[in-house]
């Protein structure tokens, strides 16, 4: 199937209010879409919603389509990081990690997937993470959780093909948002400076809106913006080198948050 017409779309966005969710939200009204943003209560967006309440999510789904008169495309953005060394991440937040970034995640894929059916189709985006195609210690909760998502939108797409259902999954690499400077579990580590050293400068949220607009209109089952793609090649080809690498650029954050005295370099990198 080809790609959807954006113009005259309805877009639904979940997370909607932070940085990726903002820029996606001014993306696809730039190229002619009517965006619905939603995101927790409080954050000022269209509609309320908690992405982790599944009964919430369908009822928002009918909301707009009772307000607009259809629904084209959901992106489904909500999504939360948790960094730091595996031993001081507590079982919160590994909770929190998998409610949503997973849980949320299928919610929203699976209230979108009747509502789209029944208008003839449409579009499902997925905000994934370069952290999901390359394992990335010291995000290990958050690539596992990617990871995840990555392999829902793989295996879902041939299935919403079948009722003229687009999947796209998008990948990026660092992304210039506050998330990028929260800190971390292990005292000392350095989200910027540990993901800018292993990928480079983080692009803009609103060059990776752009990609993700050009990557719907196109029904492209992946988008991974910028240098995150030539990362992503060269993990496909030398994943050996690359896990050494991964594992030097872990113990040199660790060098500098002043917690390398346990590392073990050679086990980490084969």
């Amino acid at each position: 199937m080809g790609g959807i017409e954006l113009q005259g779309a309805v877009v639904m966005i979940t997370g909607a209010r932070g940085g990726i969710g903002l820029a996606l939200a001014d993306a696809f009204v730039n190229a002619g879409a009517t965006v619905v943003s939603t995101d927790l209560a409080g954050r000022r967006a269209d509609m309320e919603l908690n992405v982790t309440d599944a009964a919430a999510t369908v009822a928002v789904m009918r909301r707009i389509v009772d307000e607009h008169g259809r629904l084209d495309i959901v992106i489904a953005n909500a999504g939360i990081g948790v960094a730091g060394a595996v031993e001081d991440i507590e079982a919160a937040g590994w909770q929190r990690t998998i409610d949503v970034n997973i849980r949320g995640t299928v919610n929203t894929v699976c209230a979108a997937l009747p509502v789209l059916r029944a208008g003839g189709g449409g579009s499902i985006v997925l905000i994934a993470s370069l952290a999901g195609l390359a394992g990335t210690p010291l995000l290990t909760p958050y690539a596992m959780s990617k990871s995840a998502v990555v392999g829902l939108g793989e295996s879902l797409r041939p299935e919403a093909a079948r009722h003229g259902i687009g999947v796209t999954v998008v990948c990026p690499g660092p992304v210039e948002t506050p998330l990028l400077d929260e800190i971390a579990a292990t005292s000392g580590v350095s989200v910027r400076r540990y993901l800018t050293a292993a990928a480079g400068a983080p692009i803009t949220a609103a060059a990776l809106a752009d990609a993700v607009v050009d990557g719907v209109s196109r029904n492209r089952a992946l988008v991974v913006p910028g240098r995150a793609a030539l990362l992503w090649r060269i993990n496909r080809l030398f994943p050996r080198v690359v896990r050494r690498v991964s594992a030097a650029g872990m113990r040199k954050e660790l060098h500098a948050a002043g917690r390398d005295h346990t590392d073990r370099p050679l086990s980490a990198a084969n």
